[in-house]
Parts: C-alpha cells; structure tokens; sequence
C-alpha cells in the first residue's frame, strides 16, 4: 500500500515496491520510505532524486543502490564530493549533473553496485543522442501523473535535455569521436512517435536559442543526417526500402525549420547537368523503380522471365511497392508546396529546372540510341522520371476528378509562350516551353520577323502543375513506351532467330541468353508503366485534357489582350468548328496533344494499358470529340505528321481487330463499337480521316513513300470498320458522288484525291507482294518455310480476290481501256492462266465473266496497238514531257511556262498541290489551255489517220 504520510507517493506510484510510470511497470526497486514527521519539502527532494534516478540512470548517493536489486545507476562521484553532504540531487543540480554524465568517459567503471558483472546498456550508453532520447522517453513514460509539481519537474527534464542536445550540436568539439549525425539517424531508425517528437523538439530548441546564425548552425547539423539517409537509399530497392526512410523524410518536409535544408541538398551545383538531380534523397527515392538506375547496372528484378507465374507474383509485389513510394513522395510534395511561398517557390523551381536539364531524354535520337548515349550519361534514369511523373499526376487529381471538371478550364493555355525573363515575375517556373514546337507556329510580322505570343499576367498554380505534369509524361511515359515497343520488336526478332536457327547447336545458348535479357528488359518496362494507380491518374488527367484542349481550340480570338486566357467556362462544341483558330494554339505545346496519343495507342500495344473501368470512366469518348477538333483541322494542327498520329490514335479506339495481341473483353469491345455509333460528332469521322489521309501527301517535306503508307495503314483499319456501318457507308456513297459531280473542279473533290492515293498505295503493295511472294517461294524451295498460314499468305484467296475485282469493274469502258493501256503488266495469256487456277481452288463461277472481261479488254488492246502504230514518230514538241505521251489537250503552267498535258498535270495535282517543275502553288484554275499547239496536233493526228485509213478521218 502507499504510504499515507507522503503526499507524493499516490502521484508517482511510489510504494513499498518503488516508483512505477504510466504503464504500472516498476522503475526503480529500492523503496521511497518517508517517516511521516518528514517534511513536504524532504519529500519533494526525495521524489524528485528517485525521479532523476529513473529518468537519467544516475546519481550522487553512493549507497543508492542496495545491491538487492538488478537496479543500476551511474555514480557521479566528482559531483557528489562537491555537493557533500547533500545526497539527493534536485532541479537546479541536475543540470550540472547531466552535463557531467554526458561528458564522464569511465562510465563502467562508474556503475553501482560494484558486484554487477553484466551492465545494461541503457545505465552506460555513451552516444550524446541516444542516451538523451532514451531519457526523453523514460520522462516521457511518467507524463500522465496529476500533479502540477510533478508535472514542471518532467516538463525542466526535458528542457534540460533538450538544452544539452542544442549543446553537442552546436559545439561537437566537446564530445570528440562522435558522430551525432549517425546518432540521429539511428533515432529516426527506432522508429514510433517518440523519435520523430523528440527530433522536432530538437529542431524548435535550437531555433529557440536564437543565438547568431542558428539557421546556418542548423543546417550545417542536418545536412550530414540527410547524406546518411541517402546513403541508405542508394544501397537499397525499391522493395528492400528501410521503413524509417520515408516517414523522416516527411518529417523534414513538415519542419519549416528542415524543410528548406531538404531542398537545398536537392538542388545540384551543376544544375545543367540533368543527371544530378538525382543524386539528392529526393532524387535517390525517386530513383527506386523497377527500372535500372543507370545504363550500367543490371535488372534487380525478374531473373527468369520465362515463368508467368513467378512474373506474375513479382509484378504484384513491385506494383504494391511502387504505389507505397510514390504515395508517400506525393505526401512530402504537397507537404512543401503548403510550406509556405518560400518553400513552394523553391520546390516548383527545383522540378522546373529538373525538367528543362533533361530535355535531352525526349529527343529521337535519344530513344533510337539505345542504352548508351550522351542523354542517358547526363540524364536521370527512366524510373526517376515516371516516378516524378506519377507524383505530378498526384497533384493534378484535384482538378481532373472528371473529363469536364469545371477546374480545369482555370489552366492558361498560354503558359508555354512566357518568355525566360518573364518568369519570374508571372510565376513561371517551367521556363524552356517557349522553345517547344506548338500546335500552331508564332504569327509572322510582314518583314518576316515572329511576333510576340499573348501571355497571361501571372499563372495559377493548377496552370503550372498540369504544364509540368505533361512535361514529366512526354520525357517518362512516352519515352519509356517507345523502349518498350522497341524492346518487343527486338525480342520478337531474337526469338524468330532462335527458331531460325534450330539446327545451329553452337549458336543456340548465346542467342537465348541475349533473348532471356530482352524479355527481362521487356517485362521490366512494362511492369513501370502498368502500375494501377499512376496509370487511372494518367487516364483521368488526359480525359481532361482531351477536354480542355478541344474548348481552348474552339474559342475565337479575344479582341484585346487579356489578363487570363484560360477557358473557365464550358463552350458547346459544333463539329466542324468554323471560327478561325485562336492564337492560343500557338502557345500550347505539341507534346500536350502527343501525350494522349501515346496513352491511348498504348493499349494496343500493350496488354492492360487501358482497362475496362478506363474506358467506362470516360476517357475515350473526350478523346474522339479531340481527334475530331484537330486530325482533319490543318489550321488547328500545322504538323501534318501529328495529325496522322491522331489517326493512328483512332485506330487504336477500335473495338476487336485481327491485329490485337489478346482481344478486349466483350463490354470493352461492345463499349468502343458504341462509341462511334453514338457520339455526337460521329458523322465528321470519315471528311476528318479523307483529310488528313490526302494530307499526309501533302506536307511539303521530302518523306519517303514507305513513311507515308505507315501513316495511312491505321486509316485503312478505320476506314475498313467504318464500312460495316450503314450510317458511315452512307457517308463514302454521299463523298464519292460529290466527287462524280465535280470531276472538273478547280479544286478537286477529297474523295477524288483520296481515291488517287488508294490506287498509288495499291500500286506500292502489288509491288510488295510481289516481291514478298517471290521471297516465300524461294525460303519454300530451300524448305525455311514449312506452313504459308505462318506467314499469313494464301494465294489461293489472293487469286479470288484479284479475279473477283476484275469482274465487278469489267463492265466500265474506261476500266478495260486502263488495263489495257498497262503495257507493263497486260497480256492476254494472263487471263488464261487466271482461269486455269480458277479451276484448280474452286473458282469456276468467276470463268464465264472473266473470259467477258478478257475480251473486251483483248479489243480495246489491239485499237491501242493499232494507234500507237498509227501516231508513232510524234514529234518531240508534241509530246508530254512527264509521262511522253502523245498531248490530247496541252496546257502552260503558269510559274514555269511548261507545256504538259491536262489530264497528266491533273493527275499529278491530286497528290501535290505545285508545279511539278519549279515546286510553285499550283491549281488547276492557273493553267491556261495551249490552243495554237492543240490544233496542232489535231491536225498531225488527222494527217496520220488519213495515211494510213483514207476512210477513217475521226480525230478522237
């Protein structure tokens, strides 16, 4: 029982059994016995000795200790012969108690009662900061007691602790050979409340003292800490992270006094160089990824490849992983961005600058190089960047909750035309988009000289976050695509080879170990950039943008200039849009536009890239309603190669295709078939797909023919879907009668220019399969090729085809007149030898028809030959000097002052819109018709006529 004649006992638990704390447990084992004559003050001395002696582990009572006990206590005998008689120590002697037992180096030596052999580590700690926060807890453990005088006694405890804490800080000379920084660290490693209260309680003291230059001192103390830190990251993976890692991190993200210490270590001294940004521990952290860290280092992850099951398993262990790390650093940003102006300005200059130094990591040729190349030496790794990116969307989610979330119209379109030294004074910290190619180039002046773009007076903070979020995308995200669809075609190619060279025992291991590498870097890339969570963000942030770059493109020119050109109010869209396109368009980054391209066509690329809830959740049909705005609009989009993209874009939209890798479910598929039978601007698809398929042709640019069916493929796929729907068929009907109707335009009809194209790309794959088939029938005599269906060729079908086509236009004069002007590739034996395979792969219904075809055709060949015979030796004057023919109807070209034929330079404007001899504009109204030179060569061609058929006079 307590003792009823002290007034402290029931406080402190003191008993018969000792002073207990808050959690029952007893603290000290040697008995509180108060006569109870003593006095209140005596009773206080006493309580507060045997507090000390729980609390610091010391005392200046050599006989403290009865040695019945496993109690042990440090002795301070120096302190106890200058305080003789007095056995007790009290408030005002503790502090020079603590000092000295901070200090006292023998602390063994020191231990009562002498007969213990095994010390407890706690009595004779000889680290500063370990032993002062193993006190703080022990004052901590007693916090809960009622009485006032207790209560000051525990409150002068720890500020004496904390007072000597502030000491060895600042003046580490006294405590020689001790690493105080390694101290800390190993308190933030223990981990609990306690550590992370006692390290802020340090940080406040110290500011406290508000001696000179304590904000130097301070960082000068913490710096080191965070080096150790970073040392701990460096040595870890983003599996194997210490728990105590990211939750000290936040702690100096929330200490105003810590946080911009945090932000000076992450700031490079070299800040051009991109790849410093991450050496720092912000830069360290966001360097953990399943993604090596540099171009050296092997992967961490996925040593067999082969085996789904274990893939499957780590997949889910890094993806869980990678959400905890970035969850957190999303934390510790918004934590500094609430820091207060100073903190937030110095953190979005930090990511602004980081972004602009590695600029390099988007270049082409950077994704082309390979692993090794001079962005990859001086630029963070490709983990950094998607982890950056998917804190950045983490930021966006308040304002892009929705497709339409009416805080996006706040975004400034204008952000990327800010010139460097008007940054600072409009907020901008992202300072290189000036530099980016836009949707639209700057106006010109009429001296030639580029105007200045409009800007805003200063730009919000959701302006700068999604700015910079799609900065972060296009050198991440997008980058990290194109590995991995480079890696894909690589490892298809390896495994092909394998195959290949079945036979080749010595050729073998080598070549499934370099395919082993692949499928590690393969899976490796695809687990970065398929985690869930960064990839619902991505979805939800281009859904909005899909939305905020279709209301920004539809708007007209403000009449004046404006303090804010950011939306803010949602316009209904009218498909086409007829107003002249704003000049905003001219500020607003390309790869704004390329970013959604490459989310959405990721999904065919890549298996999971978009799921079902992605699609329900609204992002596809906001990204229809933008292909739309921009892939048929030249004068939305100036790059004619971008537009494609939107094209191929479309493509990837489609419900089930022959060319997935694993088909969608069926309500994904059933969603997408809906989507272009129901949305609102449906009936644009196809003039918007004609326009930039005729487009394409017409960039001004030297591109290669093969380039150019490379962007058209995907508009074949479109094109081919949107036939199996009446509503869509209907429209090619409507466009190619309009065509019919206006033959002789001046400006010839889309569809006619479409249909020209058709033919030339139907020529190129003639050529191809041709080619193609003598390859096939080659590798099949030399037996590589033992199944055709491998290659996808039945030539079978082919002949079908082929034959088919040839009977449902054999019945158009002009149709046999143009085979049989073909002198390359007619002749009549082809026609027999068709229907002799006709035979032979159960085509006889098509014989009868085709023999119809032949024979018209066979006629129409010989009245050619006839003629040739008849106008051969025209004179030089007379002939066309592009396709050297004969001229029916000879026109001058007005920029070269060439004669050519009508039909040829028609022809030729249907693809290309110049002079085929000067490059100059050129339309058909230009021409002018050479009546002098017609007449003349109607008159040669009746004297010919005449020579040789005295009857026949007719000059047509």
């Amino acid at each position: 029982m307590s003792d009823p004649s002290n007034p402290f006992a029931g406080l402190l638990g003191v008993s018969g059994t000792g002073l207990r704390n808050t959690n029952g447990a007893e603290c000290n084992s040697s008995p509180v016995s108060l006569d109870c004559k003593q006095s209140q003050e005596e009773a206080r001395i006493q309580t507060i000795n045997k507090l000390v002696e729980n609390v610091f582990h010391f005392t200046i009572n050599s006989s403290a200790v009865d040695g019945q006990t496993d109690e042990q206590l440090v002795y301070l005998e120096e302190l106890a012969q200058a305080m003789n008689p007095k056995v007790y120590i009290d408030l005002e002697t503790l502090e020079q108690a603590l000092f000295e037992r901070l200090l006292l180096q023998d602390i063994e030596n020191n231990v009562i009662p002498k007969t213990n052999k095994a010390l407890k580590e706690h009595i004779t700690q000889k680290q500063v900061f370990p032993y002062l926060f193993g006190s703080m807890e022990n004052v901590q453990s007693f916090s809960q007691t009622n009485n006032q005088y207790i209560r000051d006694a525990l409150e002068k405890m720890k500020e004496l602790i904390l007072r000597n804490a502030v000491t060895a800080l600042k003046q580490p000379a006294l405590f020689e050979g001790q690493e105080f920084s390694l101290q800390l660290v190993e308190i933030l490693q223990s981990g609990g409340p306690q550590s992370h209260t006692f390290f802020s309680e340090l940080v406040e003291a110290f500011i406290a003292d508000e001696t000179e230059d304590c904000q130097n001192q301070l960082r000068i103390s913490m710096i080191p800490v965070l080096k150790r830190i970073q040392f701990d990251i460096d040595k870890s993976n983003l599996i194997n992270l210490p728990i105590y890692i990211l939750p000290s991190i936040q702690l100096f993200a929330g200490n105003p006094h810590l946080a911009w210490i945090l932000l000076e270590t992450c700031e490079p001294k070299n800040e051009t160089n991109g790849r410093l940004y991450q050496e720092s521990v912000i830069g360290a952290l966001l360097s953990l990824s399943v993604l090596p860290q540099n171009t050296t280092a092997m992967h961490d992850f996925f040593d067999n490849p082969m085996d789904q099951a274990a893939t499957s398993m780590i997949e889910t262990s890094i993806w869980n992983a990678s959400s905890h790390l970035t969850n957190n650093l999303h934390k510790i940003f918004l934590t500094l961005l609430k820091g207060g102006p100073t903190i937030k300005n110095r953190l979005l200059s930090w990511i602004g600058k980081c972004l602009k130094n590695n600029a390099a990591r988007g270049k082409l040729w950077n994704v082309q190089a390979g692993v090794m190349s001079v962005a990859t030496l001086r630029c963070v790794s490709d983990g950094f960047m998607l982890n950056l990116g998917a804190v950045l969307l983490q930021l966006c989610q308040p304002f892009c909750t929705m497709a339409n979330d009416p805080k996006s119209l706040k975004i400034d379109p204008t952000y990327g035309a800010v010139l460097p030294e008007e940054c600072a004074a409009k907020s901008v910290h992202l300072d290189c988009l000036h530099t980016e190619t836009c949707l639209l180039p700057a106006r010109e002046s009429e001296d030639g000289q580029t105007m200045k773009r409009p800007t805003a007076d200063t730009y919000s903070f959701v302006t700068e976050c999604f700015f910079m979020t799609q900065k972060c995308i296009d050198l991440g995200v997008r980058v990290c695509a194109e590995k991995l669809w480079r890696c894909g075609q690589d490892l298809g190619r390896a495994q092909r080879a394998i195959a290949d060279a079945a036979s080749a025992h010595h050729m073998i291991e080598p070549m499934r170990q370099q395919a082993q590498f692949l499928m590690t870097k393969f899976v490796s890339f695809r687990c970065a950039l398929l985690e869930n969570e960064m990839l619902t963000n991505l979805h939800r942030l281009q859904a909005m943008t899909c939305t905020w770059l279709a209301q920004v493109a539809a708007r007209p020119n403000p009449e004046v200039p404006q303090s804010s050109y950011a939306p803010l109010t949602v316009m209904p869209m009218q498909m086409p849009i007829t107003t002249p396109p704003p000049d905003t368009l001219r500020c607003i980054p390309e790869f704004v536009l390329e970013n959604i391209v490459v989310l959405i066509t990721m999904a065919r690329r890549t298996v999971g890239a978009i799921t079902e809830e992605a699609d329900i959740a609204g992002l596809l049909e906001p990204a229809l309603t933008l292909v739309l705005t921009f892939m048929g609009d030249s004068s939305r989009t100036y790059n004619p190669h971008l537009r494609a993209r939107l094209a191929e874009c479309l493509e990837a939209m489609l419900p089930n295709h022959p060319d997935d890798q694993q088909p969608l479910s069926n309500i994904a598929s059933f969603y997408r078939e809906q989507l272009f039978k129901n949305h609102p601007h449906r009936l644009q698809l196809l003039p918007c797909l004609l326009d930039v398929f005729v487009g394409i042709e017409m960039t001004g640019q030297s591109v290669q023919f093969e380039q150019k069916f490379n962007y058209r493929r995907p508009m074949y796929l479109v094109m081919d879907f949107l036939w199996g729907i009446e509503e869509h068929r209907d429209a090619f009907t409507l466009l190619a009668r309009e065509a019919e109707s206006n033959m002789d335009a001046v400006h010839p009809p889309i569809f006619l220019r479409f249909v020209n194209l058709l033919m030339n790309d139907a020529i190129f794959l003639l050529d191809e399969a041709l080619g193609n088939m003598a390859q096939i029938r080659t590798m099949q005599t030399a037996q590589y090729v033992k199944d055709l269906k491998e290659y996808e060729f039945d030539p079978a079908k082919t002949v079908m085809d082929i034959c088919q086509m040839y009977v449902e236009l054999g019945n158009n004069q002009r149709f046999c007149a143009a085979v049989s002007d073909d002198g390359r590739s007619y002749s009549p034996q082809l026609f027999t030898l068709a229907e002799a395979v006709l035979v032979r792969i159960g085509g006889g219904g098509l014989i009868t028809s085709l023999q119809e075809v032949a024979a018209r055709v066979g006629t129409l060949a010989v009245q050619r030959q006839r003629d040739e015979e008849i106008l051969a030796n025209a004179p030089e004057e007379f002939l066309d000097p592009i396709m050297s023919t004969l001229m029916m109807d000879p026109v001058i070209l007005p920029s070269s002052r060439t004669t050519v034929d009508r039909i040829t330079i028609a022809r030729h404007l249907l693809s290309d819109q110049t002079d085929p001899f000067n490059r100059s504009p050129l339309s058909m109204d230009q021409v002018k018709s050479n009546t002098e030179l017609k007449d003349r060569i109607q008159a040669w061609i009746s004297e010919q006529r005449q020579k040789n058929d005295p009857n026949n006079v007719n000059t047509s």
